[in-house]
This record gives C-alpha cells, structure tokens and sequence, in this order.
C-alpha cells in the first residue's frame, strides 16, 4: 500500500510510514496531525494508541476519528444493536481522549460517517511531557 502511494506523488509533504501505532518511531511533539480511519475498534489495546499520538503530537496537534458510516449504520449492518460500551459512543470516547491527553472539540455521528475531533491539551513543565489540562481562557477572552 505505501509503495502504491509513493507512485502516486504521496510522499511530497513528507515521509510515508509503517508502524505499529501504539509504538511510533517518531520523536515527541513531532506530527501536527492524525488522520485515523476505521482504526481504533480494531486495537487490541485503543487507549494505548491515543497515548501515543498524544506523545508524538505538536502542541497544535489535531487528531481525527473517521469512519465512512456511523456507528447505527455499522451496527445495523453487522446485525447488532448499538454497543453501550463502544469506545466510540461519545460518552466513551470523550472521557478516553482526556485520559490520554486530548480535548474533544467535535463529534458526528450520523449514518453517513462518523467523524471525531481532538485536539491535544496544552502541556506544562515538568519535562514529563504528559499532556495537562488547558486552562479557561478569562470571561470575554477570544481563542
């Protein structure tokens, strides 16, 4: 797949990568953004990849859920109903992405895709490099 890619000019804007991706070997802070597509239900270990691009991701770093259909639609397909345990149902996922350092800023889920916005909290000192939460920005402030 990545060699069909680079025949496509893929590889102009960067390097293209095979990796497990609970263990990237990328330097910390390094990427701007993760595009995951139909990924994380098929983890053993989700919360394991979350934590890692949490640790590769810029400070402006953006991570995007994607899935071609919603969760209703998959669940209808594969003759199930909707899993109230699914990491991806929004009152899973939300609390997920913060445990591991993300902000959820925008969830669709409609029968068409499914679409999950994150961006990655504001770090402090410490040298630790865990992600920290963002302060409130004061009443009247714009972002």
């Amino acid at each position: 797949m990545l060699a069909a890619a680079a025949r496509h000019g893929r590889t102009r804007h960067g390097p293209l990568l095979a990796a497990d991706c609970t263990r990237l070997p990328l330097p910390g802070a390094s990427v701007h953004g993760i595009f995951s597509a139909g990924l994380l239900d098929h983890l053993p270990d989700p919360y394991a990849a979350l934590r890692e691009w949490a640790r590769v991701s810029a400070p402006d770093g953006v991570l995007l859920l994607f899935h071609p259909s919603g969760r209703a639609e998959r669940a209808a397909r594969h003759g199930r109903p909707l899993d109230p345990a699914d990491l991806l149902a929004e009152e899973n996922l939300r609390p997920a992405l913060e445990r591991a350092g993300w902000h959820l800023d925008a969830y669709e889920d409609a029968d068409g895709r499914f679409l999950a916005r994150a961006v990655l909290r504001r770090r402090t000192g410490g040298g630790s490099g865990a992600a920290q939460p963002a302060r409130p920005s004061p009443a009247g402030a714009s972002r």
